[in-house]
């Protein structure tokens, strides 16, 4: 049960948070800049490396854990 708690709250919660946040600002990116659109692919490259390196880095802890 902790393990799985741990798992909700160190990578599906902050992984939620982010992607939202990301597409909060590619709506403000389409709406006020259309003809920049394109730029929203830095955020999103931004937060899914974020991503990609926090989840490993939990993955990681919860193995030695376990």
């Amino acid at each position: 049960m902790k393990k799985s708690i741990n798992i909700i709250f160190n990578i599906v919660i902050p992984t939620l948070l982010a992607y939202g946040v990301f597409f909060l600002l590619y709506s403000i990116f389409q709406q006020y800049f259309y003809e920049y659109r394109w730029l929203a692919a830095i955020p999103f490259a931004i937060v899914t490396g974020y991503i990609i390196i926090e989840n490993k880095k939990e993955w990681i802890t919860i193995k030695q854990q376990s």
